[in-house]
């Protein structure tokens, strides 16, 4: 093999595959390597492996403690006006090591205006700025207007190709996405407007509520608590209970109506 690469003309790949075919040597690319290799014949390229700094990083957050480092991103919401479809970004702000949601701004594009402002509304919130706070890799997150708006906060950016490397964002992204009903809005009136927006208020507040852990209750949320589902006999014990109670109630209406009568009042 060794004599045959010395005289071979081609690229290796096609030495490989006249190896197979022709010399009948069934061994595959990375054997041949080796061979050729141990004699001396040619030499493997080897990929550069990864620097000590990117080995050091992989597998590791430190949040070491609270207003350490934030982690910022956006997403992109739509909105339904009458008939018309209107998308605008939310910009959010969370503590790396909390998991505290400290920022939060809506705007038309998630552009370098939308992290500034997210900043401030996290330093509004906290009452002083972050040590640092992870960005991804999208150009209006590395402008001088984002310069400005840190300070002296250090600016780290995010692993390409790791979205993990942002958990804390997207999972309060998957949680929003989880408890926000959809947010459509018709332009009637001044009062149905607000009427629409203070049901939307509420049912985003219920829907937090109901999926947040509970310490009277080791930790489960009010969904998880519901999706409980008794037995049979659970079942016939409480249909019982609660038509004993609906009568004991009525009759205690009854007298009470009783009490009220006029002539009954005056008899008593």
């Amino acid at each position: 093999m060794c004599s045959e690469w010395a005289r071979w003309r081609g690229t290796f790949v096609a030495f490989c595959d006249h190896i197979w075919q022709h010399g009948r040597v069934p061994l595959r690319r990375a054997a041949i390597a080796a061979i050729l290799e141990a004699c001396g014949e040619r030499l493997r390229c080897r990929r550069l492996g990864r620097s000590p700094d990117e080995a050091a990083l992989r597998g590791t957050f430190e949040a070491f403690f609270a207003g350490a480092p934030w982690v910022g991103d956006g997403k992109t919401v739509t909105v339904q006006v009458d008939q018309e479809l209107l998308s605008f970004n939310l910009e959010l702000m969370v503590d790396a090591h909390t998991d505290a949601f400290v920022g939060l701004v809506a705007s038309d594009t998630e552009d370098a205006r939308a992290v500034a402002d997210a900043l401030a509304s996290g330093v509004e919130t906290t009452g002083e700025s972050p040590l640092a706070v992870l960005l991804d890799n999208r150009p209006s997150n590395h402008t001088p207007d984002v310069d400005v708006a840190l300070g002296d906060t250090l600016r780290i950016r995010a692993t390409p190709g790791r979205p993990q490397n942002k958990a804390h964002a997207e999972g309060a992204f998957g949680l929003f996405s989880q408890v926000m009903p959809e947010l459509v809005i018709a332009l009637t009136s001044p009062r149905d407007v607000a009427h629409q927006l203070l049901e939307l208020v509420a049912k985003v507040w219920a829907c937090t509520v109901n999926h947040r852990p509970r310490r009277d209750r080791q930790g489960r949320t009010r969904a998880d608590l519901y999706q409980e589902r008794p037995s049979g006999e659970q079942i016939a014990e409480a249909l019982s209970a609660l038509q004993d109670r609906q009568r004991r109630q009525e009759l205690a209406r009854q007298t009470q109506l009783t009490r009220q009568d006029p002539l009954t009042r005056q008899l008593i």
